[in-house]
């Protein structure tokens, strides 16, 4: 394609020269039949003959510029972050989905360990306070579990223990006072212990 391009410059180029050397040679002609004989030697002009030769010309042009390419994209993480490792080259085809480049997820890990601490402390929250409201695991009720619940039975059951003690000694005063070995004023501080320790119990 260049050859024939060439070729063709070649071409104009002659039939460009020949036609300015007939040119002017018609206005020298024109100018020598007035003044022939002043200028008959000056009319001679001297022609260089040379061989026309093929040469091979390179097809490349040097130019400087900037590539733009016909398509291109913007891309943009959807979280912030360190980029840690780009998957692709520059100017490599990609398609929907593919992994372009991967983000350091050293503090996207931290945090997800954080939030895994801050649930299984949750969970062991609501498993204490399911045991002060009396709650199982699986979701039967049971008041004995509750803590409240026990220190009240616990209570109760000294409660009883101390009404039956106080049972026991306002009985035995009082039939020792029957029988005159106890002085009454001894007898009614038992029998208010009694009623003291019953009251509590009822």
């Amino acid at each position: 394609m260049w050859n024939a391009h060439l070729k063709l410059l070649i071409c104009a180029l002659a039939i460009f020269a020949m036609i300015s050397c007939g040119s002017s040679d018609s206005d020298r002609g024109r100018n020598g039949n007035s003044n022939s004989e002043l200028n008959s030697e000056s009319a001679v002009i001297a022609i260089t003959v040379g061989k026309s030769e093929a040469r091979e010309i390179a097809s490349g042009i040097r130019a400087t510029g900037s590539l733009i390419a016909d398509e291109s994209s913007d891309i943009a993480p959807k979280t912030a972050g360190k980029i840690a490792n780009v998957s692709v080259n520059v100017g490599q085809f990609v398609g929907v989905g593919s992994t372009i480049g991967t983000i350091d997820d050293k503090d996207a890990r931290a945090e997800f360990a954080s939030a895994q601490a801050a649930v299984k402390q949750a969970v062991a929250g609501v498993r204490q306070a399911e045991a002060r409201l009396g709650l199982a695991p699986n979701g039967t009720f049971s008041a004995t579990t509750i803590p409240e619940v026990r220190a009240a039975n616990a209570n109760y059951l000294q409660a009883l223990a101390e009404l039956k003690q106080a049972e026991a000694n306002e009985k035995r005063y009082r039939e020792l006072t029957q029988t005159g070995d106890v002085a009454m004023i001894t007898y009614e501080q038992y029998h208010t212990a009694r009623d003291t320790a019953r009251a509590r119990v009822l």
